[in-house]
């Protein structure tokens, strides 16, 4: 590939440029140079019976294997940056992409345009990007949101070039209104860490306040005591932060990147090397020991995933959390680990339920779907995670069911394989759930020399991931609205969404939003959310669209109203993703075809559903509508 494509350091970048520029066709907006198309790959497993993923230049755009209903991959756009760190901008229809300060950004400042950035804001509407400016490297740093929908990035990686070290850094990013156009990076000397951490994590509490806890000091294959950071503080901060942590002096050395989930109690889940505990919110201690997770450590490098599974109200709220794959040993003989372990920690008994995947995976990214389901996306099948240590891409996802069911119970399993894509996504690859119910897809940067075309580049390509539910014959609900938040709903047809209350809200931290009108969910309080359900039948011939409500009897069935928060991802490590399902209190259907009104009591409190901006979908029989952002407080 190389010598194909002729890269010598001084002209590398105008080849690029010119390669993608014929194979960008769809028309991305230009904001710098686009990387190079890999070479084609077989899907890891299970692809015997599949002849469309070898078809490179069929499969360049779109490309859905044998059924729509395993998803479909579309290709929709470049990053501009790798996307080693992502989140969506909380009530807009957009991501932030950061990266590693190294030369391998093909984004550039708009006033120098041969000065490089290291973060872009990517529209999904229109596959286009807008550098930002970052002050210092957020390179292997975690983040979180304020209430307010303040992105917080903290810690992060030594000075390079003309960009100081970022080991202790808070980064603020709030999206762009009518007062806040600059919607940049925001990085305050007088507002840092107290410990500089690098491959720390964040997890939102009750009141919405930061937990951060662990890392190192610098950058290493494996933690260990010289340069581990075993502490947690909070931002805002206690005057007594940061605060020992023995726990990650006991797990090392694999704790980077430690697991955390907020449990509904208001206190926390914490995972690290095989050893799970509950720490308390309020006494800062740990209140229980779980029992250890059987098989390899799961933590960087080895570098499994965790989600915490929906919680719902036909439940209790009880939580339960799902940890899979790893790699089997650090070496370049790890094989990816083919098992994942499930544990309801408050339980009295608990101890985990181990189940085996289709596959064995390192690097998961395991993300929630609107429809309370799991995918499981990029990785490897061998070696482990870090810089030129990891290959034999996983390219084909795998849909995890929580719940029981006849389909489950027939197969015996609660794992389905997915449609492949044709990218390979290894170390430093991030996967997130959008508005519409997709699915973002991008990233991958496993070189130190990131200019080297080797067998794996440095990826740029952004694709999308459509799950089988947008292609059933059964219509998606759809959420009426009054005026539009962030975006347009644009299937079946454009409607805007509707303010559940209006309020002023004084920013909290970050460049400042203003004074704005939000779609406003109170705890514990009854709202309305008005929707169409729609009975009739798509197919690719024709979409006979009929509300239910004009019907006899045409009430909706299974219905759910649910809460997500896709998180801020990075290294397989998705911090305070969360999915909850709210309680439906009232039906009123509108037999004069009109819309039907849901009834619906907001979360119960903050440990439930901390404060912030969620994506809110209403489910019909497993069937998610659109997303549309609310904001709880």
């Amino acid at each position: 590939m190389e010598e194909e494509m002729g890269h010598e350091d001084d002209n590398q970048k105008g080849a690029l440029a010119s390669i993608l520029d014929s194979i960008y066709s769809f028309g991305a907006k230009k904001t710098g140079a686009k990387a190079p198309q890999p070479k084609a790959h077989k899907a890891n497993n299970n692809d015997d019976d599949d002849d469309d993923d070898d078809d490179e230049q069929h499969l360049r755009f779109q490309y859905q294997g044998t059924s729509r209903n395993l998803g479909q991959w579309d290709l929709v756009g470049v990053s501009g940056v790798s996307a080693m760190h992502a989140t969506l901008i909380p009530n807009t229809n957009k991501v932030v992409f950061l990266e590693k300060v190294e030369k391998n950004t093909h984004a550039f400042l708009a006033e120098n345009a041969q000065k490089m950035a290291f973060s872009v804001e990517y529209d999904i509407d229109e596959s286009t990007f807008r550098p930002l400016h970052t002050q210092t490297n957020q390179f292997c740093s975690a983040g979180g949101y304020r209430p307010d929908g303040t992105i917080v990035s903290v810690g992060g990686a030594e000075a390079q070039a003309d960009v100081v070290e970022g080991w202790n850094s808070l980064r603020f990013l709030s999206s762009c209104n009518a007062i806040n156009s600059r919607c940049d990076w925001d990085t305050r000397n007088d507002i840092t860490l107290k410990a500089g951490r690098w491959y720390p994590t964040v997890e939102a509490l009750a009141d919405g306040t930061l937990f951060i806890m662990g890392g190192a000091t610098r950058g290493a294959s494996m933690n260990d005591k010289e340069i581990g950071v075993p502490s947690w503080e909070l931002y805002p901060p206690l005057p007594s932060n940061p605060t020992h942590f023995a726990f990650l002096d006991e797990t090392l050395p694999y704790n980077l990147y430690p697991m955390a989930h907020l449990l509904p109690d208001g206190n926390l889940f914490i995972f690290a090397n095989t050893r799970g505990i509950i720490f308390s919110t309020t006494t800062w201690s740990i209140i229980k020991n779980l029992p250890d997770l059987p098989g390899p450590p799961r933590n960087y490098p080895l570098s499994g995933g965790s989600v915490l599974l929906p919680l719902r109200p036909e439940h209790n709220y009880e939580p339960e959390v799902l940890i899979c794959g790893g790699a089997t040993e650090f070496s370049s003989r790890g094989k990816g680990h083919d098992e994942c372990g499930r544990i309801f920690p408050l339980r009295k008994d608990a101890d985990w339920t181990m189940e085996k995947m289709p596959m064995g995976r390192m690097m998961p990214d395991m993300t929630l779907l609107p429809d309370g389901s799991v995918m499981m996306f990029n990785g490897a099948n061998r070696g482990t995670a870090g810089y030129g240590r990891n290959k034999d891409p996983v390219l084909r996802p795998v849909r995890y069911q929580p719940w029981d069911s006849p389909e489950t119970a027939q197969a015996n399993s609660r794992f389905t394989v997915q449609n492949p894509s044709y990218i390979p996504r290894l170390y430093h690859s991030v996967a997130m759930p959008i508005l519409d119910g997709r699915v973002m897809v991008a990233g991958s940067n496993p070189n130190a020399n990131t200019m080297e075309l080797s067998e794996f580049p440095v990826e740029y390509r952004v694709e999308m991931f459509s799950p089988g539910y947008m292609f059933t014959e059964t219509p998606r609900p759809l959420i009426k609205a009054e005026s539009t938040i962030g975006r347009s709903i644009n299937r079946p047809e454009a409607l805007p969404v509707k303010v559940l209350k209006e309020t002023n809200a004084n920013p909290e931290r970050g460049q400042g939003d203003g004074d704005t009108t939000e779609n406003v969910i109170m705890f514990d309080t009854v709202f309305e959310v008005e929707v169409q359900f729609y009975s009739g039948l798509v197919t690719s011939e024709a979409q006979v669209l009929t509300p239910k409500a004009k019907d006899a009897g045409g009430k909706p069935s299974r219905v759910q109203v649910n809460l997500l928060n896709g998180g801020f991802v990075t290294h397989s490590t998705h911090m305070s993703q969360r999915l909850v399902g709210l309680e439906i209190v009232g039906y009123v259907p509108n037999r004069e075809g009109g819309l039907d009104r849901l009834k619906v009591k907001g979360p119960r409190d903050g440990k439930l559903t901390p404060p912030g901006w969620y994506q809110m979908t209403v489910v019909e029989n497993g069937i998610p509508s659109e997303g549309t952002w609310v904001r709880v407080q």
